[in-house]
């Protein structure tokens, strides 16, 4: 992911490996899982990933923008490739199989819907297809 960043410093200070030095086989990084039980939860609330914090009615202190991997990494003290990890695969934990199923089977019938009626199909006041 963070292919065009050579090891070293990344331009906003965060700290990037270069893969090697970590012991990485075919470009597939892993986070020990230490790190992970360690920075989890603060990554997650970092990056928003829920969202929760952008309501409108919310006092400016508690509404806040996400942080960016590079900024986390930065406040965190690790590498920019451990938080994108973190937070990549704690957001998948975060849902269970059946999700990733539905949405699968959305997907799918919407591209059928979109290849029998083109984009007008999509649009009309009709429950989606799995829906029905």
């Amino acid at each position: 992911m963070h292919a065009g960043l050579p090891g070293g410093k990344s331009d906003k200070g965060a700290f990037v490996s270069n893969g090697v030095e970590r012991g990485e086989i075919s470009g597939f990084h892993v986070v020990d899982p230490e790190v992970y039980r360690k920075y989890r939860a603060e990554v997650v609330r970092l990056a928003n990933s829920h969202q929760h914090n952008r309501n409108e009615f919310l006092d400016e202190e508690t509404r806040r923008r996400a942080l960016s991997d590079v900024e986390i990494a930065e406040k965190l003290g690790i590498d920019v490739r451990d938080v994108t990890e973190i937070r990549a695969v704690a957001e998948h934990d975060e849902y269970p199989l059946e999700e990733y199923e539905a949405s699968a089977r959305f997907k799918d019938a919407a591209a059928a819907s979109y290849m029998e009626g083109g984009v007008a199909k999509l649009y009309r006041n009709e429950k989606p297809p799995t829906r029905q």
